[in-house]
């Protein structure tokens, strides 16, 4: 069995912001932004994810969330494997619809499901908003 290519070796969330201070309709409206840094010296890939929800145009509830993952012998940026842009995405999204979901429930109104989406469309603004830190 050949083994993985890359790892996920931390996550962490860096902003939360909340405001619940109007009240939330039904209509709620999601906007990824991801990006990336690439470390080729050191194999590791940032991915840098907020998660935007908003109802009627008021931002409910921003998330920004910050992962790393190792490559295995990666030193340059043509040395990633053209799955990895998705499976980044896919790999961190659990834990930030979890933690929206626990965020919206502690602030005791009614939780914030996000709903599992394919993100696969985020593909290439992930690789198009990906730098190279030398």
């Amino acid at each position: 069995m050949e083994k993985a290519s890359f790892k996920l070796e931390s996550y962490r969330f860096d902003k939360a912001i909340l405001d619940f201070s109007n009240s939330i309709g039904t209509e709620l409206n999601l906007t990824f932004k991801p990006k990336g840094e690439f470390y080729p010296k050191e194999g590791r890939y940032n991915l840098f994810f907020e998660v935007i929800i908003d109802c009627e145009n008021t931002n409910i509830i921003t998330v920004s969330c910050k992962s790393s993952f190792l490559f295995n012998g990666s030193t340059s940026i043509e040395d990633i494997p053209e799955y990895f842009y998705p499976n980044s995405i896919a790999i961190i999204f659990p834990y930030i619809r979890a933690f929206v979901s626990t965020l919206s429930l502690q602030a005791n109104v009614q939780p914030i499901v996000l709903p599992t989406i394919n993100l696969i469309g985020l593909t290439n603004e992930l690789k198009e908003n990906t730098s190279i830190i030398e």
